[in-house]
C-alpha cells in the first residue's frame, strides 16, 4: 500500500508561534509503525513559514508579512528548523528524513516529472528512511506557486499512485457549515458528486489553504480513484486506524472509479501546462462523451498557443476557450505546426497521457 500524508501548518504550530513537537513526534510515531508493517508512506509537511516567523521574531524580533519577497526569507529561515525538528524525533527510531522541496515548474516536462518519480521510489523502498515534502517556497515565484501543500499532495498522491491521501488539520473534518458554530455538523462520508455547502470560515492562519483547499482535492483524487480522508492531527492513532481500519474518522471522500497512474497525476496538471492548444468541435464532442482509446490527432487541432517540447504538458480547450482537459505532447510545438490540421500524422496526444475533465 501506498500513502500520503499531509500536515497542515496549524496542526503543529499555533497562531502564537508554538510548535507543537508532541504532535509532530507522534506523526512521525505513526508513520514509521505502519512503515514497518510494509506500507509505503510519504509526508508532505507545511510550517516553515510560520516556523520562519517564530524564528525572525524570536531572533531578530522583526516581524515580517504576506508579499512574496517576505515569505521567501520565512521560508528559507523556517525550513532548516523545520527538518532539524523532523530529523531529532526521527533519530529516536533510527530513522533518517529525507527532504524534496518543490515547485510547479518542477512537474512542468515529463524529464523533471520522470526523474522526481524515480526519487520517490527509490527513498520510500528504503528501510529507515522517512520522505518529506514541502513546497519550495523560498525560490517559487507567484506563478509558480502551488495553491497550497494540499494541491501538491494531491499531485504527489497522484504521481506515486498512492492508494489513499490523508489530509490532515487542526478540525476534525469536513462540516456543513462554519466548524465554530454550535450546530455545524461533521459530514462523515461524501460522494464525490454530492453538492457541497459553503465552505466558509474555516481557512486556517497560518497557512494559504483552508478546507475548500482540502475538499478540492479530495474530489480530484475521488475522480481518480483515491480514498481521501480529511481529519485531525490530534486524534489517537489517526494514522494507523485510517490505514489499518475502515473507521469513520473525519470526513471521508470516496472515489469514483479506478485510473491508471500517469491519468491520476494529468488530473492534477492544471496550472503547471506550458501550452495549450485549440480543437475542433467534431472532436471535441468525441472526446466528451467519454469514448475510450481516442488520441489527438493534428487534423482535429485548430491552432496551438506557446512553444514546447516533446513530454510538456498542453491545455486542451475548444473553440470558444473552454478548458476541456491535458494531455502530454508526443512532438514539439515545430513539429505540430508541420502537422495542424494534415490527415495520416501521427497522434499529437495519445489517449494513454490524455485526461478529460468533463
Amino acid at each position: 500500500m501506498k500513502v500520503v500524508i499531509k500536515v497542515g501548518s496549524q496542526a503543529i504550530i499555533s497562531p502564537e508561534g508554538v510548535v507543537f513537537e508532541s504532535v509532530m513526534a507522534d506523526i512521525v510515531r505513526q508513520i514509521i509503525n505502519i512503515q514497518r508493517q510494509g506500507v509505503q508512506v510519504i509526508l508532505v509537511s507545511s510550517g516553515a513559514v510560520a516556523l520562519g516567523r517564530i524564528i525572525a521574531k524570536q531572533i531578530t524580533n522583526k516581524v515580517y508579512g504576506n508579499n512574496i519577497a517576505d515569505k521567501q526569507l520565512l521560508a528559507s529561515l523556517g525550513q532548516p528548523r523545520l527538518m532539524a525538528i523532523y530529523a531529532r524525533i526521527c533519530e529516536k527510531y533510527k530513522t533518517v528524513p529525507a527532504q524534496l522541496l518543490l515547485t510547479k515548474y518542477d512537474f512542468q516536462t515529463k524529464r523533471s516529472y520522470t526523474n522526481i518519480l524515480r526519487l520517490l521510489q527509490k527513498s520510500v523502498s528504503q528501510p529507515n528512511v522517512l520522505t518529506i515534502i514541502n513546497e519550495n517556497d523560498s525560490v517559487a515565484v507567484e506563478e509558480l506557486m502551488f495553491t497550497d501543500n494540499d494541491e501538491l499532495s494531491g499531485i504527489i498522491a497522484a504521481q506515486i499512485g498512492a492508494d489513499k491521501l490523508l489530509l490532515l488539520t487542526s478540525i476534525d473534518g469536513v462540516y456543513d457549515k462554519n466548524p465554530e458554530d454550535e450546530d455545524a455538523k461533521l459530514i462523515s462520508v461524501i460522494n464525490v458528486k454530492d453538492k457541497m455547502p459553503e465552505l466558509t470560515g474555516a481557512k486556517t492562519l497560518l497557512g494559504r489553504g483552508g478546507i475548500s483547499s482540502k475538499v478540492g482535492t479530495a474530489r480530484k483524487m475521488a475522480l481518480s480513484g483515491v480514498m481521501t480522508h480529511i481529519a485531525s492531527a490530534t486524534e489517537k492513532d489517526v494514522i494507523i486506524r485510517l490505514v489499518s481500519t475502515n473507521e469513520n474518522i473525519g470526513s471521508r471522500i470516496i472515489p469514483e472509479r479506478k485510473k491508471a497512474g500517469r491519468k491520476k497525476f494529468l488530473a492534477f496538471g492544471q496550472g503547471i501546462v506550458t501550452a495549450k492548444i485549440i480543437i475542433n468541435d467534431c472532436l471535441e464532442k468525441i472526446l466528451i462523451t467519454g469514448q475510450d482509446c481516442i488520441s489527438i490527432l493534428p487534423i482535429g487541432v485548430i491552432k496551438f498557443e506557446g512553444d514546447f517540447a516533446k513530454g510538456d504538458l498542453i491545455e486542451i480547450t475548444n473553440s470558444h476557450n473552454k478548458k476541456i482537459g491535458i494531455g502530454v505532447a508526443r512532438y514539439n510545438s515545430h513539429k505540430l505546426s508541420e502537422y495542424i490540421g494534415n490527415k495520416n500524422k501521427p497522434a499529437f496526444i495519445h489517449y494513454d497521457y490524455l485526461h478529460i475533465e468533463v
